[in-house]
């Protein structure tokens, strides 16, 4: 199972945004344009379905539904998400419209949920029971086992979903923060290769090493090492003018080599027998230039061979990652903000470039006209 297609209304920076999905996708925008806050719809529906999660507790986490309904939608500003999902030959449609109540708690309600499956309706609520019984609106049905049974693949397929955007501080140890499972800043990175059994390790760190060779060709090795007290560390060797490598661990990598390391890890380490979506927040973050466009073709190297589909949508500052040869205008969605709140299309779909398509212009230097001609402040890797 994976995403088709999205429709967000009234969420945060968008008033109404529409765009499919395929198996990859780059976000690009200047600053503001909303790139987080796209890529928050997605851990959005995650959080629902997550224990000990629920909408209720998602809503909260994001600071209330204020912060969440857009403030380009006066009329109508309830959040609405919308979409459709791709599960061999069949086609999934998950709804949900939230609002605020009018009075009392201001509690956050469902004001629409609704499930269809090759166009025929599995779930549309507010029910008759849940007119007779607001109560039942501060749940989704979607995240109640008990309610959820004919469309629960739904629910495990957005459980899956996971957002990394690993810190190199952090992953160092170098924050004092405590390590969290699963943490989407990378603190338990190490230790997540260090838990792994050793066949599946070395296997694992074999796909990250042919991938990182991609992007760095003087890297050479990949190996997991203890230090006299126990704590496992993440060593790498270097190509040098010596006719032995050079071995560093994660205190010496740079900052750029360490995210990458973790990009790579997360992607290797995806269950094969599960479909899931990965959430990647500006990998090209303290990367050489170089690399940038690289990137699409070092990812797609690490899951070379994989049995499990993972869907990849990541965003980025950097322009020139859309610049891989491998990346196509279908794939890229660019943002453009504006006065009525954020828009945005998949370069495919824009008529106004297809001249530059036709003639091969590199995205990048599309993406660049698109910026000038809708008077937005361009962008690159550093803003």
């Amino acid at each position: 199972m994976e995403f088709s297609h999205v429709h967000i209304k009234n969420w945060k920076n968008f008033r109404d945004l529409s765009f499919d999905v395929g198996h990859r996708l780059f976000i690009v925008g200047p600053n503001a344009a909303g790139k987080s806050n796209l890529l928050d719809v997605f851990r959005f529906l995650g959080d629902i379905v997550a224990p000990g999660g629920g909408m209720a507790q998602a809503v909260e986490q994001r600071g209330g539904l204020k912060k969440v309904r857009s403030l380009f939608s006066r009329q109508h500003p309830s959040p609405s998400i919308d979409v459709k999902l791709r599960d061999g030959d069949d086609e999934w449609r998950y709804v949900l419209v939230i609002r605020q109540e009018g009075s009392g708690h201001r509690r956050v309600l469902v004001e629409e949920e609704r499930v269809e499956v090759n166009g025929k309706r599995v779930l549309k609520r507010p029910t008759r029971e849940d007119k007779e019984d607001t109560e039942l609106l501060t749940q989704t049905y979607l995240e109640q086992k008990v309610t959820n049974k004919e469309f629960r693949k739904i629910a495990d397929f957005f459980a899956q979903t996971r957002y990394f955007h690993p810190v190199p501080q952090v992953i160092r140890g170098l924050t004092g923060n405590e390590i969290k499972a699963a943490d989407p800043y990378g603190s338990d990175f190490i230790r997540q290769i260090s838990e792994t059994p050793k066949r599946t390790q070395d296997a694992r760190l074999k796909r990250v090493q042919a991938a990182l060779q991609e992007a760095i060709p003087e890297f050479e090795k990949l190996r997991l090492e203890k230090d006299s007290m126990g704590v496992p560390h993440l060593e790498a060797a270097y190509k040098n003018w010596r006719p032995h490598a050079a071995w560093q661990n994660e205190t010496q990598f740079s900052d750029g080599t360490l995210r990458l390391l973790g990009l790579l890890w997360t992607l290797v380490a995806t269950p094969a027998e599960k479909s899931s979506v990965l959430l990647l927040e500006e990998p090209e973050l303290s990367l050489h230039s170089a690399l940038v466009s690289k990137l699409p073709t070092v990812l797609a190297e690490a899951r070379k061979n994989a049995k499990g589909a993972v869907q990849v949508i990541l965003s980025s500052h950097a322009t020139e990652v859309v610049d891989n040869e491998s990346v196509g205008a279908e794939e890229v969605l660019v943002l453009l903000p504006g006065k009525d709140g954020t828009k945005g299309s998949l370069l495919s779909d824009r008529e106004d470039v297809e001249c530059y398509l036709d003639i091969e212009t590199p995205f990048s230097e599309i993406i660049s006209i698109l910026l000038g001609t809708e008077g937005t402040p361009s962008f690159g890797l550093g803003s």
